[in-house]
């Protein structure tokens, strides 16, 4: 084919590619990654016979265009982590139901019984952590400590941020990687931080340190707590398909049940995320009266739970 034959046969395609990467309307319309391809295919064509340099160049600009408009790192994660928060999570939260509510069962559960226990019997803390922690918590919480009296650097909040991040994701990875051992593990870790926050609560409550305690922790907790409780529903699934294979080899069980739990995990890790930047940048901040943490606290976990536990039956649109 001669290049005036090829260019009168191609231009209009060209022509409508243009259009297109210039309106996003006329983009919902039109196959862009389709158009794409062929033009890329125009380009190798023009090239392997030796047309024009201008010819090679218009097809090289379209597609430089085009790519530019294709790929959007930023744009495409953003989107794709929405869709997936949306209603990927959503969808699984709601197939893995049953392993999400006896995980939250069991952690206020024991929570709760390991508030009753240290508030009873006071003494009763320092069986769940040495005493070296107990005077570090009660330093930390402290209304007339020194780190209350002036607001942290923001490198400060930076340096905080990345250790939240690390300790929180820590914590949900044990409870979901205890699910290999056969959910016991799972089922340890998820107690024991259910044991730890009830007694540590009770414990501050005792001293009368509640106020700046649970200002602190009622933000950000409600995403962090959520995201280990989640994790260790997680581990469950593991646990379960490995103790009940079925017709199923265990290897084959663990590919399962890691594919029905992924979802759950990534989904935490958004979770743990947020919750380390409100507890690096709001949680600690001596600039935000008390009473505001507790009302967007409160919101906080109203909307969590509403997330986790939707009414009705109906799929996310």
């Amino acid at each position: 084919m001669k290049q005036n034959e090829f260019v009168s046969a191609k231009k209009a395609h060209w022509d409508l590619f243009s259009e297109v990467l210039k309106d996003k309307e006329l983009a919902k319309q039109h196959d862009l990654p389709k158009m794409f391809r062929q033009l890329s295919h125009d380009l190798a064509v023009a090239k392997s016979r030796q047309y024009s340099p201008a010819i090679v160049a218009q097809l090289n600009d379209l597609l430089l265009q085009g790519q530019q408009n294709l790929y959007k790192p930023s744009n495409r994660m953003l989107l794709s982590l929405w869709q997936f928060w949306r209603v990927t999570f959503p969808v699984h939260l709601r197939e893995l139901r049953p392993y999400v509510i006896w995980a939250h069962i069991l952690f206020y559960g024991f929570s709760l019984l390991a508030f009753v226990a240290v508030t009873a019997e006071p003494e009763f803390v320092r069986n769940v952590m040495p005493n070296s922690q107990v005077v570090s918590l009660e330093r930390m919480y402290d209304p007339t400590s020194e780190h209350f009296a002036k607001e942290r650097e923001s490198d400060g909040d930076f340096y905080m941020f990345g250790h939240y991040i690390l300790n929180n994701i820590t914590i949900a990875f044990q409870c979901f990687v205890g699910g290999l051992l056969l959910g016991f593990g799972a089922l340890f870790f998820l107690l024991f931080n259910a044991i730890f926050f009830g007694a540590v609560s009770a414990h501050i409550v005792n001293i009368g340190y509640s106020t700046t305690f649970f200002s602190f922790v009622v933000t950000h907790g409600a995403f962090e707590l959520t995201a280990i409780v989640l994790s260790a529903a997680a581990g469950g699934v593991v646990g379960m398909h490995l103790l009940r294979p079925g017709n199923i080899s265990r290897t084959a069980a663990l590919k399962k049940s890691a594919k029905l739990a992924f979802p759950i995990i990534f989904g935490s890790f958004l979770m743990l995320v947020v919750a380390a930047f409100i507890e690096a940048f709001w949680s600690s901040s001596q600039m935000i009266p008390s009473i505001v943490k507790f009302v967007v606290g409160g919101v906080c976990w109203v909307w969590i739970l509403a997330f986790i536990f939707p009414r009705g039956k109906n799929e996310p649109r």
